[in-house]
């Protein structure tokens, strides 16, 4: 009876998951918030978990939360698949980035886990159709010598949002709601910011057929660089011959049976991705079970993610987009191995465990930065949404699985790592198949 009433802070969830579950007592008895023990909890701090008592035998619901947003990225996918290349990539990135907007809004007011679960999978559809979007929309208007710079600006711009950024307003703002209604709000500012952005010119040629529509947007790209183009002198051409329409949705999704190179990399990059997703939000969602600060949990993994972009971009230019993808897997696996090594600083900051899990992670997210360029410059036009999609769909499996690995490390910390550092080596060993893309005009058609 030693811990009875005793008070727990939230934020540090190592010490407190053994003493709210029991593991001290004799009995193995759960622990009841508000009689064995007491919440530390600021004025006005607010955090679902502890507003709906979700944790010990309940942590469950909190991995199925996070996994549900994963399940509304699937449908998110098939519904963009057809929507990149039929509205156009500009319109469907301004419909998903709105939808996520709204829900969040509609969480900061959620009643219930139940509620909030629902407009999880919403949240989801919308989110992972305006995100596939944004690389494919990217690609298609960066030279190949810009790529890789372009492409790894977005991937700093991402930890350092979603890892630096949202961990310090979560320490700042001590209501959830508040924080979500925040996050609505900035997602609702990013979809108006479209409007100032054309539909991209090559997709409006290429699936479309449409020249006087790109002539107008390749004006507006040039307006907002501060240029003029006469478009009289612009003589846009297609890939297509004269006379022949635009392939069927149909006709696309039968080209990856058709054509033996194109179906083996679409499977080998399906494998890569359900595994790189698996392997990021696997440690996303767990870093409170490998830190003894959540915060600094976070900050650590976020400053890890922003180093892993830089470095990729050097891979990129430096290795090519295949070899770095291979070293990346390689040390990230021997990381995850590395982390079993029974070894500790004296430091209740950073641990040998935390630190070669923050190196294998880090690796981990410059892999998937670079998996969206390489599988962007591998597809032909006519099928780089379709592919893309594709792709984003293998991993929202790996994502859906990604959050229950918070699960497996309560399990068996050793086992998990063992499990990762196998993902990571076998991914890396099948990019050998794939081609080198680095420098080469990324194809228009199947055929090419």
């Amino acid at each position: 009876q030693w811990y009875q009433r005793r008070v727990l802070d939230p934020d540090k969830s190592p010490i407190n998951s053994d003493v709210l579950c029991g593991r001290f007592g004799d009995n193995n008895t759960e622990l009841v918030a508000g009689v064995d023990f007491v919440w530390e909890m600021a004025e006005g701090r607010s955090t679902y978990a502890v507003d709906w008592d979700i944790y010990c035998s309940r942590e469950y619901k909190g991995a199925l939360l996070s996994s549900l947003y994963f399940v509304g990225g699937f449908f998110g996918l098939l519904i963009g698949s057809v929507t990149f290349d039929t509205l156009g990539r500009r319109t469907t990135l301004m419909l998903g980035y709105s939808t996520v907007g709204v829900c969040m809004l509609v969480t900061a007011g959620s009643p219930n886990i139940g509620f909030m679960m629902a407009v999880r999978i919403l949240m989801g559809v919308g989110s992972y159709a305006g995100l596939s979007g944004l690389y494919v929309y990217i690609i298609e208007n960066t030279s190949a010598r810009w790529r890789a710079m372009v492409s790894s600006y977005i991937a700093v711009m991402w930890g350092l949002g979603s890892l630096i950024i949202l961990p310090a307003l979560g320490y700042l703002v001590h209501n959830w709601r508040w924080l979500a209604a925040a996050g609505g709000i900035q997602m609702l500012v990013a979809a108006a910011c479209w409007l100032l952005v054309p539909n991209s010119p090559r997709q409006l040629m290429e699936n479309k057929g449409d020249k006087k529509a790109a002539l107008v947007s390749l004006q507006h790209l040039a307006r907002l660089l501060g240029k003029e183009l006469r478009l009289e002198e612009i003589d846009l051409k297609s890939s297509k011959k004269e006379g022949v329409t635009a392939p069927s949705y149909l006709d696309t999704l039968k080209d990856f049976i058709h054509f033996r190179e194109l179906r083996i990399q679409l499977l080998i990059q399906m494998f890569q991705w359900m595994v790189i997703a698996f392997l990021y939000y696997g440690f996303v969602f767990s870093w409170s079970k490998l830190g003894k600060n959540i915060y600094w949990s976070y900050v650590f993994s976020g400053v890890a993610e922003i180093a892993a972009s830089l470095l990729c971009w050097f891979g990129q230019e430096v290795l090519g987009r295949r070899l770095t993808i291979i070293s990346f897997y390689a040390v990230g696996g021997a990381s995850f191995l590395l982390a079993l090594v029974p070894l500790s600083f004296g430091s209740d900051v950073l641990t040998l465990e935390q630190l070669m899990c923050l190196i294998g992670s880090m690796f981990v997210s410059g892999t998937w930065g670079t998996l969206y360029l390489y599988v962007a410059e591998q597809s032909p036009t006519t099928h780089r949404g379709k592919m893309s999609a594709i792709c984003s769909i293998a991993a929202r499996i790996g994502s859906f699985a990604g959050p229950q690995a918070s699960l497996m490390f309560t399990w068996n910390k050793t086992a998990t790592l063992v499990f990762f550092a196998v993902l990571a080596i076998s991914a890396g060993l099948l990019a050998f198949r794939l081609p080198e893309t680095k420098g080469r005009t990324s194809p228009n058609t199947a055929q090419e």
